[in-house]
């Protein structure tokens, strides 16, 4: 299959095309130019060069974020045109995970951390994991501290990777002191240090977005030009001031009190389970609950049991759903399940349950069987994370 993969979310803006893994052609520019004016002129030059149209493309894959904002809706609207002038499925992707897929193109299996710079000493930061062949998601996307990116390594075990985009603005020297200050105090205190290493020259982003790309429409990740949407980490900050709200958002252990606060309102945390089911379970597994401003916005439990972890499940208020609690809790898990040693999480899905599904293989859940009949509306899907 032959993808198309477009990136206009960094300075430089590239275009790709590839034959499932193989690089057929490639081009970029970086120019002073708004992506507006060099992307279609790439593009036509691109099906040019390699003698193809887009009716040999099976796959469109495009950079959603974070990144320019106005390179990043120069680039979904040209491939909401193409997708839909040719009924294409489109992947999108964001530019963190496609920087790491860079990385692995160089290094193979390891711990990527993705940042790119988000001003005033904040970075957009991810980290990924490639291992036996597995690409999977450590760290979901969000802004943070430089300092405070630096703190989420400390339980990384495969040889680390940082990546940075040098014309995106992020200062790898800076990014080395902090890491190599954190180094020093671990060795003074007798704790081994990862190996690390710093990649800067690498291929243009839009090889790794079409990788990233191929990845997720083999696990089913995809869909039509309706489908693609920019990814956005932050509010502007003075929408943010008008509203009077931090960007503070809380995952802390449920008490007791976050659980009768979320008896009051349970019928705005739709679920498969009953209150009552949920307090039982609340003393025989682990809860966290996802907050801002003290209201909740969400909870999560799960169990451990040897080196195992099953998660219980994973609830979103009715009016916060599809704003990112979701991923942040199971990023929380998957932190938690590193720090305590597991080596595999399970979760059964209710297979009707699609948007569920799209977040744990999104994560690099693999389905690994099914219970027919389980829920009353439908099968349920047993899926497993291997750390």
């Amino acid at each position: 299959m032959k993808i198309l993969s477009i990136d206009t979310s960094m300075a430089t803006c590239s275009v790709a095309i590839l034959e499932n893994n193989n690089i057929i052609k490639e081009m970029h520019n970086y120019s002073e130019k708004e992506h507006s004016e060099t992307l279609m002129p790439m593009i036509d030059e691109l099906f040019k060069s390699t003698n193809l149209t887009l009716d040999d493309i099976g796959l469109i894959a495009c950079s959603v974020g974070p990144g320019s904002f106005t390179g990043i809706r120069i680039g979904i609207a040209t491939v909401k045109a193409f997708a839909d002038a040719k009924n294409i499925p489109v992947v999108g992707v964001n530019s963190l995970e496609a920087l790491a897929y860079l990385g692995i193109i160089e290094k193979g299996e390891g711990e990527y951390v993705s940042l790119l710079n988000a001003r005033n000493d904040n970075v957009y930061f991810a980290i990924y994991k490639m291992k036996k062949g597995q690409f999977s998601i450590y760290k979901n996307p969000e802004a943070m501290p430089i300092s405070d990116a630096i703190t989420y390594i400390d339980n990384l075990k495969l040889p680390i990777y940082f990546l940075g985009d040098i014309n995106n603005g992020i200062d790898l020297a800076r990014l080395e002191q902090l890491y190599l200050s954190r180094v020093s105090i671990e060795k003074a205190n007798s704790i081994d240090v990862n190996k690390h290493e710093y990649l800067t020259n690498l291929k243009p982003l839009a090889i790794g977005v079409a990788l990233a790309g191929l990845n997720r429409y083999n696990n089913g990740i995809f869909g039509d030009s309706d489908s693609l949407t920019p990814m956005y980490l932050r509010k502007p900050q003075a929408q943010r001031q008008k509203e009077g709200k931090s960007d503070d958002i809380s995952i802390l252990e449920m008490s007791y009190t976050d659980l009768e606060k979320i008896k009051l309102d349970y019928e705005k945390f739709p679920n498969i389970w009953n209150y009552d089911v949920l307090q039982d379970d609340y003393d025989d597994s682990k809860y966290i609950v996802i907050k801002q401003n003290e209201e909740i916005y969400g909870f999560a439990g799960f169990r451990t049991i040897f080196e195992e972890m099953e998660i219980m499940n994973i609830v979103t208020k009715i009016d916060k759903r599809n704003q990112g609690f979701a991923s942040n809790m199971l990023s929380y898990i998957l932190r938690y399940a590193y720090e305590h040693e597991m080596e595999k999480i399970n979760l059964e899905v209710n297979n009707n349950n699609l948007h569920a599904i799209k977040l744990y293989k999104t994560y690099g859940f693999k389905e690994v069987g099914r219970r027919n009949k389980y829920y009353k509306d439908g099968d349920a899907i047993l899926m497993t994370y291997y750390l």
